[in-house]
């Protein structure tokens, strides 16, 4: 078991990477996206959005890090709902209007993977004094966010950081107005103040908090957390592996780009994250919440096997390039050979996960993370979940 600085959560993170969707530099908010509307959900089945809104100058590195390495947890307990929520997840970095950048802006999509790929290239940096550019932040994470509405969703946003929001920037909407605009979405805003340095930030962020029906929390400047290492990862990390690189999509030339480009991001994951957090990217990627992150959109292996496609029924000119050279038969003979393989390596890493599954809860037992920085996260989203009809297991 090791302990581990924890500094993130919730449903928009606010940190920083240098290919965001959005950045700003400039005292004005710049964006290069449109305007983000709220999108509606005729479905009953319920939904998670979370927004994670991360300090990230140098203060928070002990957190990035451990966001980097608990991430997969925190999704994965969403999938414990029943039934299972369609689970998105958007990210906001911040700093300040002298550091490289104030905001780095992360759309909520259920493509968990770009998301975690954009944290893997964050860097604690710039800071140095107080307060930060919170109010902005704030601000984008609840207008510039595609958040859903209905009766079956949880909205959310987790603020963290350690120092105030700056007051005195004539340019910002400040947080008075941004949590009135969250009250009008159903966006809960719940906050955490790191550390005992910047005392001054702990009326602002009970503000916050308590105009939108939130929790605040007070934790360690590192918000210690557990990692947990069993002897069944660095297995699920093979297996999870050859089913990443398995896989082979269809339809239009723009589909089977894009989706490329997600299987090559994807298996670029296992170079750059440690085997504790691919292994939990697998157990969420397994669960019925997790499928859009794992397979995307038109992956013919998973699609025949869950017959929603038959192979008869796809035109030649929109198979992956490779299969368009062969004749019927020995396209028939690749996909089964392909549903063959697939079968045997989920069954592997089904059931490994739930040995993992088994070895971390009588780990958890015997040393309990009640105080821990996740713990302590899931504790406030499993009772304000409920209100929305999203209800966790016992």
């Amino acid at each position: 078991m090791k302990i581990i600085n924890f500094g993130m959560i919730a449903i928009v993170l606010c940190l920083s990477n240098r290919h965001a969707q959005n950045e700003t530099k400039t005292k004005t908010t710049t964006d290069t996206t449109t305007t983000f509307t709220t999108t509606i959900s005729n479905s009953d089945k319920p939904c998670v959005e979370l927004v994670f809104c991360l300090d990230a100058t140098g203060s928070m590195s002990g957190l990035i890090h451990t966001a980097k390495e608990k991430i997969w947890d925190i999704v994965t307990v969403m999938t414990q709902a029943e039934p299972a929520p369609d689970i998105k997840l958007g990210m906001i970095f911040y700093r300040d209007l002298q550091d490289d950048f104030v905001t780095k802006v992360y759309q909520q999509t259920e493509n968990i993977d770009s998301i975690y790929s954009e944290l893997l290239l964050i860097e604690a940096a710039g800071g140095g004094d107080s307060p930060e550019s919170v109010n902005q932040a704030l601000n984008e994470a609840v207008s510039k966010m595609r958040w859903t509405s209905g009766k079956n969703v949880y909205r959310t946003i987790f603020l963290v950081g350690d120092c105030p929001p700056h007051m005195d920037y004539k340019q910002d909407i400040k947080y008075p107005v941004s949590c009135k605009t969250a009250n009008e979405k159903g966006v809960v805003i719940n906050t955490i103040k790191l550390g005992i340095q910047c005392q001054e930030a702990v009326a602002h962020f009970k503000a916050i908090a308590d105009a939108t029906n939130g929790e605040y929390l007070q934790l360690g400047q590192n918000a210690d957390d557990v990692v947990i290492e069993s002897p069944y990862d660095d297995s699920i990390r093979y297996y999870s592996y050859k089913i990443d690189a398995s896989k082979i999509y269809y339809g239009s030339a723009e589909i089977q780009e894009s989706m490329n480009i997600k299987q090559k991001s994807a298996l670029g994951l296992y170079n750059n994250s440690s085997d504790n957090a691919i292994a939990s990217r697998a157990q969420y990627n397994i669960s019925k919440s997790g499928v859009n992150n794992f397979y995307g959109k038109n992956e013919l292996v998973q699609e025949i096997m869950a017959n929603e496609v038959s192979l008869e029924d796809i035109k030649e000119d929109a198979l992956p390039e490779n299969m368009q050279k062969m004749n019927n038969k020995e396209r028939k003979k690749y996909v089964a050979n392909l549903k063959k393989q697939r079968k045997e390596n989920l069954a592997n890493l089904h059931r490994l996960s739930k040995l993992r599954e088994e070895f971390i809860i009588i780990k958890k037992k015997e040393n309990p993370e009640k105080d821990s920085f996740s713990a302590k996260i899931f504790e406030v989203i499993k009772k304000q979940a409920a209100t929305k009809g999203v209800e966790f297991e016992k």
